[in-house]
């Protein structure tokens, strides 16, 4: 339980991430095409969004978490456990936030106008 915290909080120093954030490096680009490129009414769209949502959290959390590991030394009134805490949170709730409004904006379409991607406003 204790490996599994310390892999969760600090990703950067297990290897295993290490290999799967070098190999999301390399789909990051090809992933985002089919993304853009579809109309948002294609039933492949959304999928291709799920992936890219999950493949962005994943690495902006090992950055992040990089970037705590090269540079809370320099900041002596940091304590490193609160960033790495702060950053899992943030990731965490960010990811929500966009899987739930991808979800809505296929699943719940009375919600969102596709010509210009915002809300429509709903006026009694």
């Amino acid at each position: 339980m204790i490996t599994y915290l310390s892999t969760i909080l600090s990703p950067d120093k297990s290897n295993f991430i290490i290999k799967l954030y070098h190999k999301s490096n390399k789909i990051i680009i090809p992933m985002m095409i089919p993304s853009l490129i579809l109309p948002d009414n294609n039933n492949f769209k959304k999928y291709f969004d799920f992936l890219n949502i999950n493949n962005f959290g994943f690495h902006s959390l090992v950055s992040f978490s990089t970037i705590i590991t090269d540079y809370h030394k320099k900041l002596p009134y940091v304590n490193e456990k609160l960033l790495r805490l702060l950053n899992f949170k943030t990731h965490g709730i960010l990811y929500i936030y966009f899987t739930y409004n991808l979800f809505n904006k296929h699943f719940d379409p009375l919600k969102y106008n596709f010509v210009e991607l915002k809300r429509r406003e709903i006026g009694f």
